[in-house]
C-alpha cells in the first residue's frame, strides 16, 4: 500500500485520514451470533458482490482471507492499521477486500458484516467519504443492508447506529503533548461529540505523538455535517499544534536540536532499539522535518521506517518468528542501513 508515503494536504500534522461506514446485511443476525458456517457464508456472499464491483470497473481485487493468514501477517496488517486489533483473535469468517489501488476496501465479519474504508494521504475527509460512500452505494444495490427509517443503518454497537459512519484524522501533535495541553483537549472536545485518542483508536497510547481525531456520534447527524464540523476541529488542533511547536523552538531552540540531532545518532547507530523506542525517535526526526532543520529524511522514508519497525513488521521481513531480543538486533540494523542510504531533506 503505497498511498501512506505520499505527502497529503496539512502534512506538517495531519498524516491521514480515514473514513469507514458500518453496514450489515438485512435479515442476518450480527457476527457475534453466526455459527463458523454462516461467518463463511456471509464473507462467501460479501466476496462475489465485491468481486463483481471490482470486475466492473475493469479491476480485480485483493482478497485476505484472514483465517488463512499466517499470525506475523496478520499482526503486520494490524500495525498498519489496515485491519483492527480485534480480527487477530478469533478470525473465523473474517477477511480484508481491497479494491486494486488500494486506497478503500472492506473488512468482513469484524464487529458489523462489512466495515467498508477509504483512506487518503493528509487532510482529505471529503475524497475519502466520497469513495467510501461510492462503495457502499454500490454493495447496497447487491446486498441489501439492514436499515430502519427512524434510526438509520443498524450495527452491532448502537453507537454506530445512524449513519454508520466514523471519520477519522491522524494527527502528529508533538508540540501539544510536550505542553501538557492534550488532556485538557481531549475533554473539550468530547464535549462536543468526538474523540481523541491514540494512533491504534479506543484504549491505545498516544505513541510516537500520534493522535486520532475521529466523531462520536453518528445519529441524528448528517455525512455532511460529520465532515463539516470533523474538518473546522482538525484545522483548529493543526493550528495550536504549529503554535506550540514555535513555542517550545523559541524557548531553548539549541536544546531541541541537540534532542533532535541525538535521536537522528541513536537510530543511525544503536545496535538494540525496542519499537517503543523506534517510534518516539522517528516522532522526534518528523518533528526536525517539520521545523525544517537540515539532515532530516524525507517525508516518505520516515512514514517508511515508522510503518516498519513493529513485532510483526520485522518478523514478516526476515519470514520467520522471532524472539524479543533479536527483533531489537534486526530493527536496530534496518534502521542503520536505511537511515545511512537514502536521501535527506
Amino acid at each position: 500500500m503505497a498511498w501512506y508515503l505520499e505527502e497529503g494536504p496539512e502534512a506538517d500534522v495531519v498524516v491521514s485520514t480515514r473514513v469507514r461506514l458500518a453496514r450489515n446485511l438485512a435479515n442476518t443476525p450480527f457476527p457475534w451470533r453466526l455459527s463458523t458456517g454462516e461467518l463463511e457464508y456471509v464473507r462467501e456472499k460479501i466476496e462475489s458482490a465485491f468481486g463483481q464491483l471490482c470486475i466492473e470497473e475493469d479491476g480485480k481485487p485483493l482478497i485476505v482471507d484472514l483465517e488463512q493468514l499466517g499470525s506475523i501477517e496478520s499482526l503486520a496488517l494490524a500495525e498498519k492499521r489496515i485491519i483492527s486489533r480485534t480480527m487477530l483473535g478469533d478470525r473465523r469468517g473474517k477477511a480484508l477486500l481491497l479494491y486494486p489501488d488500494e486506497k478503500a476496501g472492506l473488512l468482513v465479519n469484524e464487529e458489523d458484516h462489512l466495515r467498508i474504508f477509504a483512506v487518503s494521504p493528509g487532510l482529505a475527509l471529503e475524497d475519502a467519504a466520497e469513495r467510501a460512500l461510492a462503495c457502499a452505494a454500490s454493495l447496497g444495490s447487491l446486498l441489501p443492508f439492514a436499515k430502519s427509517e427512524r434510526l438509520g443503518y443498524l450495527t452491532a454497537c448502537p453507537t454506530n447506529t445512524g449513519t454508520g459512519m466514523r471519520a477519522s484524522v491522524m494527527m502528529h501533535v508533538p508540540g501539544l503533548i510536550r505542553l501538557g495541553v492534550i488532556g485538557k483537549l481531549s475533554d473539550k472536545l468530547a464535549k462536543s461529540g468526538y474523540a481523541l485518542r491514540g494512533a491504534g483508536g479506543e484504549g491505545t497510547s498516544m505513541e510516537a505523538d500520534l493522535i486520532q481525531l475521529s466523531n462520536q456520534i453518528t445519529l441524528g447527524i448528517s455525512e455532511a455535517d460529520i465532515l463539516k464540523e470533523l474538518n473546522r476541529l482538525v484545522a483548529d488542533v493543526a493550528n495550536e499544534e504549529r503554535k506550540a511547536r514555535r513555542i517550545l523552538y523559541a524557548r531553548d531552540e539549541k536544546a531541541l536540536e541537540d534532542e533532535i540531532g541525538r535521536a537522528r545518532g541513536q537510530l543511525m547507530f544503536a545496535g538494540l532499539m525496542t519499537s517503543g523506542e523506534a517510534l518516539g525517535l522517528l516522532s522526534l526526526l518528523r518533528l526536525g522535518r517539520e521545523l525544517d532543520l537540515p539532515q532530516m529524511p524525507d517525508y516518505a522514508l520516515i512514514q517508511q521506517l515508522m510503518t516498519g519497525v513493529g513485532e510483526g513488521a520485522i518478523q514478516q521481513e526476515a519470514g520467520r518468528p522471532m524472539e524479543a531480543r533479536e527483533r531489537d538486533e534486526m530493527r536496530a540494523a534496518m534502521l542503520n542501513r536505511r537511515l545511512l542510504e537514502l536521501p535527506y531533506k
